[in-house]
């Protein structure tokens, strides 16, 4: 998928040093900049910013409005500065995605810093180095980032108001771009910690904005200056390569605890075949496969093999989510800690996805084995993404591109017509693919079914639990054989009402990198705490309806909480009613089944990938205990949890 994000962007009037040493000096006339805003590829809106100067003071106001799939987003902020670029006040309000609520204020005066975020306020001494922003708008601001960095002898870290976290700005190269002739030099960096993880910035060499990819929520945006708008291609690729070095980097940081040949020895085995489980087990890892798992009693280590004691400790297959969104490099670690060894991730952005993806089943970076849906939408205003297909030959032409590029299954989204329906699914069975995907508004759920739909996501199911719509319509889906993922986490978050805190049924957000924590706890939909109850109760019912009907269930996250919302997925569908023992087949062995990957992971036997996660308890007692995990094999590799955590922001549990 192509995306461009188009600004015109301001700059001040201060003289500033290149990385190569060539002094530059800015336009100190007030300046306005336009912000195209892109999201997948589709236009979607702009920020407005106006950048004025006050004797040796700056000003920088914005206005951000876009609409995505029908929801109007706007947020208004401001920012002043003082001559040496350090933040004097900053306030913005309003949404930086359609869930995602902002409202935060920062004024410095005499060294102390007044704070307001999330309806809490601090007043704390300000540090030495610091700067303000809250989410990734003003989009405009990120210049003024950079310089700041620049103009203070480029520190190591710089604190970001008012939320307190770390920020982290490195210079990366340089580019040359042709834009209508002309070569344009551009000076390239990477911004972690304004979102999570790392953001591609460019500036030119009159320190004006060029280009910024970063991040709405999880999902990709960027910007680029309107008359730079030819280059986008080439920076994409080039911020992919970046994100690719950066991903081969962590690798080299976070090393296995074992490799090759090893035995895990004296735990408890659950091996996903439905047999009883076995106390004081051996499993043996050999090249990246299990040679041979069992009692202590009857399977023999060879000599020679590792034996690293798993005493007290619980093995099961390495997890799935089957709805992931891997915009970025740092879900490969943030997955593996939480025990998810394979993911499927639900119509992202196929450059850096098949980079990702690629360079995971190298070995060159640290993550789980991904599979990818293509997304293939329809057309109109409400739409989502550029890969549209306005008739069923535009859907065949899509599903073949996607084959060809390796992706397992085709992901339908809203507005896809009824023909672009029956085309897809018709030329995804040909070429051995599977369908899922929304339910599109041209047709109910049991039409899509029909139509050839292998699956849904999401809960797109009327009526009461207990209704004869609802068990007429999941009797319907198990004699189809139908896959649901209901996306439970995803919707729990959306539909808690503001007084609720995450952290009551999402214990992870604890340990959250502070701009995902500071997201999440910003998403709501305003609703009243009864209504919020009612709609966690109707959901868990119906999941609980389709289960009883024998519906093929499998655990997906969407945008909630990387790795740890994979686990609060199962805890919920034990909540619906199945067992722990069911909860966790849902993302074992009835996801490598309907991804057709039964043969390599699932369960654990002999022959199989070594794909494990290994908990300091019992899920099968509490299914809570799913979120101790202590060690996790991927590819034969095995790494501590809590190294993988932090090596992508998370605090580990205690």
């Amino acid at each position: 998928m192509t995306r461009a994000l188009s600004a015109v962007a301001v700059g001040l009037a201060i003289a500033a040093i290149s990385p190569e040493g060539l002094a530059v000096q800015v336009d100190p006339a007030q300046q306005t900049t336009t912000l195209v805003i892109h999201h997948f590829g589709r236009p979607i809106g702009q920020e407005q910013s106006l950048l004025s100067r006050n004797g040796t003071d700056v000003a920088l106001t914005s206005k951000l409005d876009f609409t995505d799939r029908g929801a109007r987003v706007e947020l208004s902020s401001s920012l002043q500065l003082g001559p040496d670029l350090t933040p004097v006040h900053f306030q913005a309000k309003g949404k930086t995605y359609r869930f995602v609520n902002i409202d935060a204020e920062v004024d410095v005066r005499d060294g102390i810093a007044q704070t307001r975020s999330l309806g809490k306020t601090s007043s704390t001494q300000v540090p030495s180095r610091f700067f303000a922003a809250r989410g990734y708008s003003p989009l405009a601001a990120r210049a003024l980032l950079v310089q700041y960095w620049e103009r203070h002898g480029r520190p190591h870290e710089i604190t970001l108001l008012p939320d307190g976290n770390s920020v982290k700005v490195e210079f990366r190269g340089v580019d040359s771009v042709q834009v209508s002739g002309r070569s344009i030099r551009l000076r390239r960096y990477a911004v972690d910690g304004v979102v999570w993880g790392k953001e591609a910035v460019w500036l030119d060499d009159q320190n004006r904005l060029a280009a910024l990819l970063t991040r709405i929520h999880i999902l990709p945006l960027e910007a680029v200056r309107d008359d730079l708008l030819p280059a986008l291609p080439a920076l994409q690729l080039r911020a992919v390569q970046d994100r690719m070095a950066d991903l081969s980097a962590l690798a080299g940081q976070v090393r296995p605890l074992a490799q090759d040949s090893f035995a895990l020895v004296g735990a408890r085995l659950l091996d996903g075949t439905g047999r009883a489980p076995i106390d004081n087990a051996v499993v043996i890892v050999r090249d990246g496969h299990i040679s041979a798992a069992g009692p202590r009693s009857t399977v023999p280590i060879p000599s020679g093999v590792r034996v690293i004691s798993a005493d007290g400790k619980t093995i099961i297959p390495g997890l799935w989510d089957m709805h992931g969104h891997l915009s970025q490099i740092e879900w490969g670690p943030a997955y593996l800690a939480a025990g998810v060894t394979s993911a499927r991730d639900m119509g992202g952005e196929r450059p850096f996805l098949t980079e990702f993806r690629d360079a995971l089943a190298g070995a060159r970076g640290v993550g789980p084995t991904l599979v990818l849906a293509g997304l293939v939408e329809g057309g109109g205003p409400d739409g989502y993404g550029t890969t549209i297909a306005s008739t069923p030959e535009e859907a065949r032409a899509i599903v073949d591109a996607y084959q060809a590029a390796g992706f397992a299954q085709m992901k339908l989204y809203n507005r896809a017509a009824a023909d672009v329906v029956v085309a897809t699914a018709r030329r995804a069975h040909e070429l051995g693919m599977t369908v899922t995907g929304h339910i599109p508004t041209s047709l109910s759920l049991q039409q899509a079914i029909e139509a050839g739909m292998d699956g849904f996501e999401h809960l797109p199911i009327r009526g009461e639990p207990d209704s004869v719509e609802v068990r007429d319509t999941a009797q319907f889906l198990a004699r189809r054989g139908t896959v649901a993922d209901p996306t439970l986490a995803w919707d729990e978050l959306l539909n808690r009402a503001p007084a609720t805190l995450v952290s009551s049924f999402e214990p992870g957000i604890l340990q959250a990198p502070t701009p995902l924590a500071s997201s999440y706890s910003s998403v709501t939909n305003n609703i009243d705490s009864t209504t919020a109850q009612a709609n966690r109760r109707r959901g868990l019912g119906v999941v609980k309806a389709l289960h009883d009907a024998g519906v093929v269930l499998v655990a997906g996250t969407d945008g909630a909480l990387p790795g740890h919302s994979l686990l609060r997925t199962l805890e919920l569908f034990v909540e619906a009613g199945m067992t722990p023992a069911e909860a966790l087949a849902s993302a074992t062995t009835v996801p490598a089944k309907v991804m057709r990957m039964e043969r390599n992971v699932g369960t654990i036997e002999a022959g199989k990938k070594a794909d494990l996660l290994v908990l300091d308890a019992d899920p099968l007692a509490e299914i809570a205990n799913i979120r101790k995990g202590r060690w996790v094999v991927a590819n034969g590799r095995l790494y501590e949890c809590a190294a993988l955590w932090r090596s992508v922001g998370f605090t580990p549990r205690q």
